[in-house]
């Protein structure tokens, strides 16, 4: 009777087990069948259209700036400089939460998203390259026309100064090339990691602390993403002495091919080797 009883247990905990196990692949499978919906989605809209959603979020964007420029030139002479760079969290999450909850097209937001139709046989490599050329133009094009803006405006406002702008962009300029490169692999990382994380729920207060929160650790890291970063060095450069046009594209280059093994490598085809692997054949 006491074997019985333990056979018993023993089958009840790995029924148990198996129906986690079973709830586990469903929960897996939804996701990356939401994230390539999405992606699917992305790839049919036209170019036109794409172009100016990107534009737009390059001018979105930009409102993170706005505050770190703002919160540095607030706490300049009253904190540490180190200090000053860790609380960036604080406000970098702005303009994300605008862009992404708004669904306009930002580049690092939609990298491993479009990379899962290709890997799922959906989409050509040439048509996801169409769409990353149109989505960090139309980016790089809305975060310049906003530093310009912003440029003349902030001043006049009294809310930063120049100055301010060429610390902001010197501070991102200067780490080695490597270190830049190692550091936009995180963010894009991390921002592929938060369009996965997104796609597990609708709840739009959830999904703005998950913006938040992702976001937020990029701001705290440092870490180097492409588009706000086009914004912070290209401020630098319209009135920096130090700061060339070569130190831009340069950076410009890293952090975009940085931010492209982040979000399509690390997160899009490592997710969707997992489940092909695993997941499907059982």
């Amino acid at each position: 009777m006491k074997t019985d009883t333990k056979d018993q247990e023993k089958y009840q905990k790995d029924l148990e087990k198996t129906s986690k196990q079973i709830d586990g692949v469903s929960e897996y499978r939804d996701i990356l069948s939401r994230v390539i919906h999405e992606g699917e989605e992305i790839f049919k809209i036209k170019n036109k259209a794409i172009g100016l959603s990107a534009i737009i979020a390059g001018l979105e964007i930009g409102f993170s700036y706005f505050l770190l420029c703002s919160l540095y030139y607030l706490l300049t002479g009253k904190v540490g400089e180190n200090t000053i760079f860790k609380l960036f969290s604080l406000v970098y999450p702005i303009g994300f939460i605008l862009v992404v909850v708004g669904k306009s097209a930002l580049f690092t937001e939609q990298t491993s998203v479009l990379t899962l139709p290709v890997l799922n046989g959906q989409r050509k490599v040439v048509e996801l390259l169409r769409i990353w050329g149109v989505v960090i133009l139309g980016n790089v094009v809305g975060g310049i026309l906003f530093t310009l803006f912003i440029a003349y405006l902030g001043p006049k406002l009294d809310l930063f100064t120049h100055e301010t702008m060429i610390a902001i962009g010197e501070h991102v300029l200067h780490y080695d090339s490597w270190v830049l490169f190692l550091s936009a692999i995180t963010a894009g990382w991390l921002m592929g990691l938060l369009n996965w994380l997104l796609n597990s729920t609708i709840n739009s207060l959830t999904r703005i602390l998950l913006i938040f929160m992702i976001t937020g650790v990029i701001g705290f890291g440092g870490f180097h993403h492409s588009i706000v970063g086009n914004i912070e060095v290209f401020g630098a450069l319209l009135y920096s002495d130090n700061v060339h046009f070569l130190d831009y594209i340069s950076f410009l280059g890293l952090a975009l091919v940085g931010n492209i093994i982040g979000g399509a490598i690390v997160v899009g085809l490592f997710k969707y080797r997992i489940f092909e692997s695993n997941y499907s054949k059982r």
